[in-house]
């Protein structure tokens, strides 16, 4: 099971699912060479799953694998999106700042439940 709930933005799936929701972003128009960093943290505030994404359009596809989430205990995670526009990368290539980044609304919650058919 994977569900978005649209109003609160709370993703619910259960641990090892798959799924994907897309994120369309409204009131500015990013670049080529700017991007979407989408995080997932436990409640500690480490992060669990990393991604950036280019954009399409101004939006773009959010895909969850398997593995992903089969290592992490269920309960309750938070999740965010935040873009960057002209990002700066480290040496590992990942995103560490950016000419401007914003980061709309409020973490939102992922709960995460047991897998099917474990008690």
């Amino acid at each position: 099971m994977f569900s978005v709930d649209a109003e609160s933005k709370t993703i619910t799936m259960h641990r090892g699912d798959t799924g994907e929701m897309t994120v369309t972003v409204t009131g500015y128009t990013y670049g080529p060479d700017d991007r979407a960093l989408f995080t997932v943290k436990d409640m500690s505030g480490t992060e669990v799953i990393r991604r950036e994404y280019a954009m399409e359009n101004n939006a773009f596809v959010v895909v969850f694998a398997n593995a992903d989430t089969d290592y992490l205990s269920p309960g309750t995670y938070s999740w965010d999106v935040r873009y960057i526009v002209d990002p700066d990368y480290d040496s590992s290539g990942k995103i560490e700042d950016g000419d401007a980044v914003s980061t709309p609304g409020s973490p939102y919650t992922l709960r995460l439940l047991s897998t099917v058919g474990q008690i």
